[in-house]
């Protein structure tokens, strides 16, 4: 399947997200336990880097960068995935990992030196998006991350994809998308790079 003509892409988006959601769905209710689902989870994420690493990206976007950052655990395989599909079309896109657990008096000023060093001076659309599942987290990167707005030569974006429960309160941190689902997030990244390249034609 890895090596077929099939979009790597539609692999992600029709097969493994699905499958995940399925799993989710089925431990909610009881039918799988917590190490069946981390077992399933951790080979989905297998499946998404050798995606990655096998196939090839679509036209190559220069002015396109992204940084995804998960907030907490249960939110890492989106992240990741996120990542992947971002590389697979043509985006420069560094995944940064959870977080969830790093959160200490001085982390906003790390994680703020890493983005300003990585991305700040590109010219071109800058997407920050964060996957949490976690209020406290939730809040703390995006908070830290608003805050360099003013830093950035290209145009700097905030999204957030998140749980149902968290979806109103992700609404009030004035970001420029909330969401839960992934291919929402995805679609609307797109559509900011293709205004952003009509707003700087």
């Amino acid at each position: 399947m890895l090596f077929s003509t099939i979009s790597k892409e539609r692999i992600l988006f029709d097969i493994v997200l699905p499958t995940l959601n399925i799993i989710n769905d089925m431990y909610s209710r009881g039918k799988i336990n917590e190490s069946e689902k981390l077992l399933i989870f951790t080979t989905a994420l297998d499946l998404a880097l050798m995606t990655k690493f096998v196939g090839t990206t679509e036209t190559e976007q220069l002015k396109a960068y992204c940084m995804i950052i998960s907030g907490s655990e249960e939110s890492t395989y989106m992240a990741r995935i996120a990542s992947v599909i971002l590389h697979l079309i043509g985006w420069h896109s560094l995944y940064l990992g959870s977080i969830e657990n790093k959160i200490d008096p001085f982390f906003d000023i790390d994680i703020q030196r890493l983005i300003t060093k990585k991305l700040s001076n590109v010219e071109g659309l800058v997407v920050i998006q964060i996957f949490s599942f976690n209020a406290n987290t939730l809040k703390f990167l995006s908070n830290t991350i608003k805050t360099l707005r003013n830093k950035f030569r290209g145009d700097l974006r905030i999204a957030v994809c998140t749980n149902n429960d968290l979806l109103q309160a992700s609404e009030d941190m004035d970001v420029d998308y909330t969401t839960t689902e992934l291919t929402s997030l995805i679609e609307w990244t797109k559509e900011e790079y293709r205004n952003s390249i009509l707003a700087n034609s």
